[in-house]
Protein backbone atom coordinates (compact mmCIF):
# COMPACT_ATOMS: atom_id res chain seq x y z
CA UNK A 1 0.00 0.00 0.00
CA UNK A 2 1.44 3.06 -0.93
CA UNK A 3 1.66 6.42 1.32
CA UNK A 4 -1.05 9.15 -0.17
CA UNK A 5 -0.65 12.72 0.57
CA UNK A 6 -2.65 15.56 1.62
CA UNK A 7 -2.59 19.06 1.68
CA UNK A 8 -3.92 20.42 4.70
CA UNK A 9 -6.76 22.43 3.91
CA UNK A 10 -8.15 18.47 4.18
CA UNK A 11 -7.87 17.78 7.40
CA UNK A 12 -10.88 16.51 9.70
CA UNK A 13 -12.00 14.88 6.80
CA UNK A 14 -11.81 11.69 7.99
CA UNK A 15 -14.47 9.21 9.56
CA UNK A 16 -13.85 9.88 13.63
CA UNK A 17 -15.05 6.18 14.14
CA UNK A 18 -12.35 4.44 11.35
CA UNK A 19 -9.42 3.25 12.63
CA UNK A 20 -7.22 4.54 9.66
CA UNK A 21 -4.02 5.84 11.40
CA UNK A 22 -2.85 8.86 10.20
CA UNK A 23 0.04 11.84 10.72
CA UNK A 24 0.08 15.17 10.03
CA UNK A 25 3.60 16.47 9.89
CA UNK A 26 4.44 19.70 8.21
CA UNK A 27 1.31 20.63 6.28
CA UNK A 28 0.72 17.22 4.71
CA UNK A 29 -1.14 14.14 6.06
CA UNK A 30 0.45 10.47 5.31
CA UNK A 31 -1.25 7.13 5.45
CA UNK A 32 -0.90 3.50 4.28
CA UNK A 33 0.91 2.18 7.02
CA UNK A 34 1.34 -1.25 7.07
CA UNK A 35 1.97 -1.74 10.80
CA UNK A 36 1.34 0.84 13.90
CA UNK A 37 1.86 0.53 17.69
CA UNK A 38 0.38 3.50 19.45
CA UNK A 39 1.23 3.25 23.45
CA UNK A 40 -0.48 5.39 26.08
CA UNK A 41 -0.91 4.99 29.70
CA UNK A 42 -1.04 6.74 33.31
CA UNK A 43 2.78 5.50 33.81
CA UNK A 44 4.01 5.75 30.37
CA UNK A 45 5.31 9.55 29.88
CA UNK A 46 5.95 9.85 27.08
CA UNK A 47 3.55 8.18 25.20
CA UNK A 48 4.95 6.77 21.71
CA UNK A 49 4.19 5.44 18.32
CA UNK A 50 6.09 3.58 15.99
CA UNK A 51 4.56 3.64 12.39
CA UNK A 52 5.86 1.20 8.85
CA UNK A 53 5.61 1.28 5.79
CA UNK A 54 6.86 0.25 2.43
CA UNK A 55 9.09 3.08 1.04
CA UNK A 56 8.66 5.01 -2.07
CA UNK A 57 10.86 7.02 -3.48
CA UNK A 58 10.98 10.40 -1.30
CA UNK A 59 8.54 9.70 1.20
CA UNK A 60 11.51 9.84 4.20
CA UNK A 61 12.32 13.53 3.33
CA UNK A 62 8.44 14.34 4.39
CA UNK A 63 9.10 13.13 7.66
CA UNK A 64 12.50 14.56 8.84
CA UNK A 65 13.01 13.83 12.59
CA UNK A 66 12.35 16.28 15.26
CA UNK A 67 9.29 17.10 13.40
CA UNK A 68 6.07 18.60 14.83
CA UNK A 69 3.52 15.73 14.79
CA UNK A 70 -0.29 14.57 15.38
CA UNK A 71 -0.78 10.82 15.08
CA UNK A 72 -4.65 10.43 14.45
CA UNK A 73 -6.89 6.99 14.43
CA UNK A 74 -10.13 8.54 12.03
CA UNK A 75 -9.97 12.38 12.83
CA UNK A 76 -9.12 11.89 16.30
CA UNK A 77 -5.66 12.37 17.83
CA UNK A 78 -4.45 9.91 19.71
CA UNK A 79 -0.32 11.54 20.05
CA UNK A 80 0.75 15.11 19.74
CA UNK A 81 4.47 15.34 19.79
CA UNK A 82 7.75 14.69 17.67
CA UNK A 83 9.42 11.98 15.42
CA UNK A 84 12.40 11.01 17.03
CA UNK A 85 13.98 8.55 14.75
CA UNK A 86 13.70 7.84 11.33
CA UNK A 87 14.61 4.49 10.12
CA UNK A 88 15.12 2.91 6.29
CA UNK A 89 16.12 -0.50 5.72
CA UNK A 90 17.09 -2.00 2.46
CA UNK A 91 16.82 -5.93 1.26
CA UNK A 92 16.74 -7.69 -1.86
CA UNK A 93 12.89 -8.13 -1.74
CA UNK A 94 11.70 -4.56 0.28
CA UNK A 95 12.69 -1.20 1.17
CA UNK A 96 10.89 -0.27 4.55
CA UNK A 97 10.50 2.86 6.41
CA UNK A 98 10.06 3.07 10.08
CA UNK A 99 9.21 6.16 12.09
CA UNK A 100 9.27 6.48 16.10
CA UNK A 101 8.03 9.39 17.76
CA UNK A 102 6.46 10.24 21.33
CA UNK A 103 4.31 12.71 22.79
CA UNK A 104 5.76 16.55 23.56
CA UNK A 105 6.21 15.61 27.10
CA UNK A 106 9.65 13.87 26.06
CA UNK A 107 11.04 17.17 26.81
CA UNK A 108 9.59 17.28 30.12
CA UNK A 109 10.86 14.02 30.83
CA UNK A 110 14.52 14.51 29.81
CA UNK A 111 15.19 18.38 30.07
CA UNK A 112 16.19 20.10 33.32
CA UNK A 113 13.92 22.84 34.91
CA UNK A 114 15.12 26.36 35.00
CA UNK A 115 13.88 28.67 37.48
CA UNK A 116 14.23 31.89 38.65
CA UNK A 117 14.07 30.40 42.41
CA UNK A 118 14.41 27.09 43.52
CA UNK A 119 12.60 27.68 46.98
CA UNK A 120 8.18 28.27 46.99
CA UNK A 121 6.33 28.84 49.79
CA UNK A 122 2.62 28.41 49.99
CA UNK A 123 2.44 27.59 45.92
CA UNK A 124 -1.28 25.95 44.16
CA UNK A 125 0.26 22.69 43.05
CA UNK A 126 -0.98 23.74 39.70
CA UNK A 127 0.55 26.94 39.15
CA UNK A 128 3.82 25.45 39.56
CA UNK A 129 2.83 22.59 36.97
CA UNK A 130 1.49 25.04 34.86
CA UNK A 131 5.16 26.99 34.68
CA UNK A 132 7.19 24.09 34.61
CA UNK A 133 5.44 23.28 31.63
CA UNK A 134 5.29 26.61 29.78
CA UNK A 135 8.49 26.55 28.32
CA UNK A 136 7.74 23.33 26.65
CA UNK A 137 4.54 24.75 25.13
CA UNK A 138 2.50 22.34 26.97
CA UNK A 139 -0.60 23.00 28.49
CA UNK A 140 -1.91 21.79 31.68
CA UNK A 141 -5.51 20.26 32.19
CA UNK A 142 -7.35 19.32 35.48
CA UNK A 143 -9.84 16.75 36.41
CA UNK A 144 -12.03 17.01 39.54
CA UNK A 145 -11.57 19.68 42.27
CA UNK A 146 -8.01 20.36 42.43
CA UNK A 147 -7.25 24.01 41.74
CA UNK A 148 -6.72 24.81 45.19
CA UNK A 149 -4.49 22.24 46.42
CA UNK A 150 -1.40 24.08 47.85
CA UNK A 151 1.75 23.20 49.49
CA UNK A 152 3.30 25.36 51.74
CA UNK A 153 6.51 24.96 51.49
CA UNK A 154 8.57 23.04 48.11
CA UNK A 155 12.38 23.00 47.04
CA UNK A 156 13.60 22.32 43.79
CA UNK A 157 16.73 19.86 43.56
CA UNK A 158 18.65 22.25 40.72
CA UNK A 159 19.24 19.20 38.72
CA UNK A 160 15.85 17.47 38.59
CA UNK A 161 13.78 17.35 34.87
CA UNK A 162 10.26 19.06 34.94
CA UNK A 163 8.94 15.42 35.02
CA UNK A 164 11.32 14.74 38.81
CA UNK A 165 9.51 17.88 40.34
CA UNK A 166 5.69 17.41 38.90
CA UNK A 167 5.93 13.48 39.74
CA UNK A 168 7.07 14.44 43.46
CA UNK A 169 4.46 17.25 43.68
CA UNK A 170 1.09 15.44 42.80
CA UNK A 171 2.45 12.54 45.03
CA UNK A 172 2.05 15.62 48.17
CA UNK A 173 -1.28 16.40 46.58
CA UNK A 174 -2.57 12.76 45.71
CA UNK A 175 -2.92 13.31 42.56
CA UNK A 176 -1.84 11.56 39.36
CA UNK A 177 -0.53 12.88 36.03
CA UNK A 178 -0.33 11.56 32.35
CA UNK A 179 -0.26 12.36 28.93
CA UNK A 180 -3.21 13.61 27.08
CA UNK A 181 -3.44 13.20 23.30
CA UNK A 182 -3.00 16.64 22.45
CA UNK A 183 0.91 16.50 24.31
CA UNK A 184 -0.59 18.21 27.25
CA UNK A 185 -0.97 16.86 30.37
CA UNK A 186 -3.71 16.00 32.97
CA UNK A 187 -3.37 16.01 36.47
CA UNK A 188 -6.32 14.01 38.17
CA UNK A 189 -7.31 11.62 41.03
CA UNK A 190 -7.62 8.04 40.39
CA UNK A 191 -10.26 8.33 37.60
CA UNK A 192 -13.94 7.41 38.36
CA UNK A 193 -15.40 7.58 34.74
CA UNK A 194 -16.89 3.98 33.45
CA UNK A 195 -16.24 3.36 30.17
CA UNK A 196 -19.47 2.36 27.68
CA UNK A 197 -18.79 -1.02 27.53
CA UNK A 198 -15.98 -3.53 29.23
CA UNK A 199 -14.14 -6.60 28.06
CA UNK A 200 -16.88 -9.61 27.60
CA UNK A 201 -15.29 -13.44 27.32
CA UNK A 202 -17.14 -14.90 24.33
CA UNK A 203 -17.81 -10.80 22.69
CA UNK A 204 -14.86 -8.87 22.19
CA UNK A 205 -12.02 -10.55 23.87
CA UNK A 206 -9.41 -12.51 21.91
CA UNK A 207 -6.98 -13.18 24.56
CA UNK A 208 -7.05 -13.08 28.08
CA UNK A 209 -4.37 -13.03 31.04
CA UNK A 210 -6.00 -13.08 35.03
CA UNK A 211 -3.23 -12.94 37.36
CA UNK A 212 -3.64 -13.11 41.10
CA UNK A 213 -0.42 -13.11 43.07
CA UNK A 214 0.78 -13.02 46.83
CA UNK A 215 4.10 -11.82 45.78
CA UNK A 216 5.41 -8.75 47.29
CA UNK A 217 2.74 -8.60 50.09
CA UNK A 218 2.67 -8.67 53.65
CA UNK A 219 0.22 -9.74 56.52
CA UNK A 220 1.21 -5.89 58.36
CA UNK A 221 2.88 -2.87 57.55
CA UNK A 222 4.14 -1.02 60.29
CA UNK A 223 5.73 2.62 60.66
CA UNK A 224 8.72 2.48 62.65
CA UNK A 225 9.91 5.91 64.48
CA UNK A 226 13.77 7.15 64.11
CA UNK A 227 15.17 6.17 67.50
CA UNK A 228 17.96 4.59 69.31
CA UNK A 229 15.58 2.89 71.48
CA UNK A 230 16.68 -0.29 70.29
CA UNK A 231 20.12 0.13 70.50
CA UNK A 232 20.25 0.51 74.04
CA UNK A 233 18.59 -2.75 75.27
CA UNK A 234 20.61 -5.87 75.93
CA UNK A 235 20.36 -8.85 73.87
CA UNK A 236 19.74 -10.74 77.07
CA UNK A 237 17.23 -8.62 78.65
CA UNK A 238 13.56 -10.39 78.59
CA UNK A 239 11.53 -8.06 76.39
CA UNK A 240 7.88 -7.84 75.41
CA UNK A 241 8.28 -7.78 71.41
CA UNK A 242 4.74 -6.49 71.50
CA UNK A 243 4.88 -3.89 73.48
CA UNK A 244 8.33 -2.74 72.06
CA UNK A 245 7.21 -3.20 68.56
CA UNK A 246 4.24 -0.27 70.11
CA UNK A 247 6.26 1.84 71.27
CA UNK A 248 8.47 1.98 68.35
CA UNK A 249 5.36 2.36 65.93
CA UNK A 250 4.24 5.94 64.48
CA UNK A 251 0.81 4.71 63.68
CA UNK A 252 -1.19 1.65 64.24
CA UNK A 253 -0.28 -1.22 62.00
CA UNK A 254 -1.87 -1.32 58.59
CA UNK A 255 -2.82 -5.03 57.58
CA UNK A 256 -3.64 -7.22 54.74
CA UNK A 257 -6.47 -10.12 55.75
CA UNK A 258 -6.12 -11.78 52.66
CA UNK A 259 -2.04 -12.61 53.75
CA UNK A 260 -2.79 -15.98 56.07
CA UNK A 261 1.40 -16.20 56.96
CA UNK A 262 3.16 -13.82 59.51
CA UNK A 263 4.70 -11.37 56.64
CA UNK A 264 5.31 -8.15 58.38
CA UNK A 265 6.93 -5.09 56.93
CA UNK A 266 8.80 -2.19 58.79
CA UNK A 267 9.15 1.00 57.05
CA UNK A 268 10.83 4.18 58.62
CA UNK A 269 8.75 7.07 59.49
CA UNK A 270 9.10 10.37 57.37
CA UNK A 271 10.58 13.12 59.66
CA UNK A 272 8.75 16.46 59.46
CA UNK A 273 5.50 14.36 60.16
CA UNK A 274 3.12 16.01 62.23
CA UNK A 275 0.79 13.44 64.20
CA UNK A 276 2.31 10.96 62.02
CA UNK A 277 -0.86 11.31 59.74
CA UNK A 278 1.22 11.20 56.64
CA UNK A 279 2.53 7.66 57.91
CA UNK A 280 -0.96 6.16 59.07
CA UNK A 281 -1.73 7.37 55.12
CA UNK A 282 1.79 5.30 53.95
CA UNK A 283 1.03 2.29 56.23
CA UNK A 284 -2.12 1.75 54.24
CA UNK A 285 -0.95 3.12 50.97
CA UNK A 286 1.31 -0.12 51.15
CA UNK A 287 -1.34 -2.20 51.61
CA UNK A 288 -3.76 -1.08 48.85
CA UNK A 289 -1.10 -0.62 46.20
CA UNK A 290 0.52 -4.38 46.86
CA UNK A 291 -3.01 -5.41 46.89
CA UNK A 292 -3.94 -3.33 43.56
CA UNK A 293 -0.63 -4.66 41.56
CA UNK A 294 -1.00 -8.53 42.47
CA UNK A 295 -4.81 -8.37 40.93
CA UNK A 296 -3.51 -7.68 36.87
CA UNK A 297 -5.86 -8.65 33.65
CA UNK A 298 -4.03 -8.18 30.34
CA UNK A 299 -6.89 -8.25 27.30
CA UNK A 300 -5.84 -8.70 24.02
CA UNK A 301 -9.30 -7.74 22.26
CA UNK A 302 -10.50 -7.10 18.11
CA UNK A 303 -11.90 -3.28 18.71
CA UNK A 304 -10.07 0.21 19.09
CA UNK A 305 -13.17 1.12 21.00
CA UNK A 306 -15.81 0.76 23.37
CA UNK A 307 -19.28 0.45 22.30
CA UNK A 308 -19.70 4.21 22.07
CA UNK A 309 -17.06 4.75 19.82
CA UNK A 310 -14.97 6.15 22.17
CA UNK A 311 -11.38 4.89 22.26
CA UNK A 312 -9.86 2.72 24.81
CA UNK A 313 -8.43 5.62 27.33
CA UNK A 314 -6.02 5.03 30.46
CA UNK A 315 -7.36 6.05 33.81
CA UNK A 316 -10.84 4.69 32.59
CA UNK A 317 -12.75 2.22 34.58
CA UNK A 318 -13.68 -0.96 32.52
CA UNK A 319 -16.19 -4.17 33.48
CA UNK A 320 -14.76 -7.43 32.70
CA UNK A 321 -16.44 -10.57 32.57
CA UNK A 322 -14.14 -14.06 32.47
CA UNK A 323 -16.89 -16.66 33.52
CA UNK A 324 -13.83 -19.56 32.84
CA UNK A 325 -11.72 -17.64 34.67
CA UNK A 326 -13.73 -17.10 37.20
CA UNK A 327 -14.02 -13.52 37.01
CA UNK A 328 -17.16 -11.80 36.56
CA UNK A 329 -18.84 -8.83 35.71
CA UNK A 330 -19.25 -7.49 39.49
CA UNK A 331 -15.44 -6.47 38.67
CA UNK A 332 -14.96 -3.04 37.19
CA UNK A 333 -10.83 -2.21 36.98
CA UNK A 334 -9.17 0.73 35.67
CA UNK A 335 -7.43 0.58 32.18
CA UNK A 336 -3.96 1.52 33.01
CA UNK A 337 -2.12 1.12 29.68
CA UNK A 338 -3.15 0.78 26.22
CA UNK A 339 -1.52 -0.27 23.02
CA UNK A 340 -3.66 -0.24 20.03
CA UNK A 341 -1.68 -2.08 17.21
CA UNK A 342 -1.81 -2.61 13.34
CA UNK A 343 -0.62 -5.24 10.95
CA UNK A 344 -0.04 -8.44 9.07
CA UNK A 345 -2.64 -10.03 11.87
CA UNK A 346 -5.31 -7.14 12.11
CA UNK A 347 -6.35 -4.63 14.24
CA UNK A 348 -6.42 -5.23 18.27
CA UNK A 349 -5.99 -3.38 21.50
CA UNK A 350 -3.51 -4.91 24.38
CA UNK A 351 -5.46 -3.17 27.50
CA UNK A 352 -3.99 -3.70 31.08
CA UNK A 353 -6.28 -3.62 33.81
CA UNK A 354 -5.85 -3.54 37.73
CA UNK A 355 -7.74 -2.29 40.87
CA UNK A 356 -8.12 1.29 41.55
CA UNK A 357 -5.73 0.77 44.74
CA UNK A 358 -3.00 0.03 42.42
CA UNK A 359 -2.57 3.90 41.40
CA UNK A 360 -3.27 5.70 44.21
CA UNK A 361 -0.34 7.84 44.48
CA UNK A 362 2.24 6.93 47.43
CA UNK A 363 1.83 9.64 50.92
CA UNK A 364 5.29 11.65 51.09
CA UNK A 365 6.05 14.63 53.49
CA UNK A 366 8.11 16.64 50.88
CA UNK A 367 9.94 19.19 53.85
CA UNK A 368 10.77 18.08 56.74
CA UNK A 369 10.90 21.55 57.98
CA UNK A 370 7.38 21.75 56.91
CA UNK A 371 5.26 19.76 58.43
CA UNK A 372 2.30 21.52 57.54
CA UNK A 373 2.50 19.71 54.14
CA UNK A 374 0.32 17.03 55.72
CA UNK A 375 -2.69 19.68 54.87
CA UNK A 376 -1.82 19.88 51.63
CA UNK A 377 -2.42 15.82 51.11
CA UNK A 378 -5.39 16.15 52.73
CA UNK A 379 -6.88 18.66 50.46
CA UNK A 380 -5.96 16.76 47.93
Amino acid sequence: MSINTAISSVFGSSNAKTNKVTIDVNGKRLDGWTRVSIRRGIEIMPSTFELECTELADKASALPEGAACVIRIGSEPVITGYILTVTRRLSSNEHILSVQGTSKTTDLCECSAKFSTYQFNNIPVISLIKEICKPYGIGVKTVGSIEDVVIPQFSVILTETGYEIIERMTRAAALLFYDDTDGNIIVSKVGSEVAASGFVEGKNVEEVSVRRSMAGRFSSVDMILQTMAPLQVLPSEDNNLAQQMKDLSAAPPAVDPMVKRYRPLLISAEMGDAGYQVAQQRAQWEVNRRFGRSQSVQVITDSWRDQSGKLWTPNTLAPISFPTLKVNTANTLLISETVFRFGNDGTHAEITLMPREAFMPQPIVLNAANSGVVQAMAGG
